[in-house]
């Protein structure tokens, strides 16, 4: 089992809480849920098996599970997000997202340069680990 990631995120006043864990090897899944005052908002579950396979190493998940958590955090504050509802996201976006480009090197890379670290100035706190 990877360690997850955790942020706080300030977004129109209000403060979220978003956790990404992985489900670990007996259930290959990652586990995304959104929280606002202790109350879950929204919960999306990936079935990474199927999109890494099934011999995924600790650093091929660990980059999904960011590429992921990031995503979360960017549909949220773009307002992508309602109360109860996943991302407007599919599993075709999400493998696309978190996989590299033929010749790209990183993980969840995006047009332009900005990757799974490229968000900023987003009032969010983030810690590594569950």
């Amino acid at each position: 089992m990877v360690p997850g990631f955790n942020s706080e995120v300030q977004h129109r006043g209000r403060r979220y809480h978003i956790q990404t864990e992985d489900l670990g090897s007996e259930n290959p899944c990652l586990l995304t849920l959104v929280y606002e005052s202790g109350a879950i908002l929204g919960r999306l579950k990936v079935p990474y098996a199927e999109i890494l396979g099934p011999q995924a190493s600790a650093e091929q998940i660990r980059a999904f599970m960011e590429a992921r958590h990031r995503q979360v955090i960017a549909d949220l504050l773009a307002d992508r997000l309602t109360a109860g509802s996943p991302p407007a996201r599919t599993l075709e976006d999400l493998i696309a997202e978190a996989l590299p480009a033929p010749g790209d090197g990183a993980a969840g890379a995006r047009p332009g340069g900005a990757g799974p670290s490229g968000e900023g100035g987003t009032g969010r706190r983030e810690a590594g680990g569950t």
